[in-house]
């Protein structure tokens, strides 16, 4: 059985993190619906970006979300959605 989810992301702050070099933490409200108006999960997830990659929290994701299926996907949608944003994110606020 496949369920549909849809995501919706977007950027609150981006922190630069002193103890490591040239990381930065995204942190991205997430909604994601199942069906057509179903809201299945919306919470705010961290993303690390470095000079090697994206890598979103796995410890945050397996803490709030419960749906396996989801805890796959997650990871894979938030990498996607950062990815064409990396070389525009400064730090601060963005609500």
């Amino acid at each position: 059985m496949t369920e549909e989810f849809k995501f919706y992301f977007s950027v609150k702050k981006v922190v630069v993190i002193e103890d490591a070099h040239n990381t930065k933490e995204v942190l991205v409200h997430t909604k994601i619906k199942k069906g057509r108006n179903q809201v299945c999960l919306e919470n705010v997830f961290p993303v690390r970006i470095t000079d090697i990659g994206i890598f979103p929290v796995p410890k945050a994701i397996a803490e709030k979300v419960k749906d396996p299926l989801l805890r796959r996907t997650l990871p894979f949608e938030l990498k996607r959605y950062i990815k064409p944003q990396k070389r525009f994110l400064e730090p601060g606020d963005y609500s």
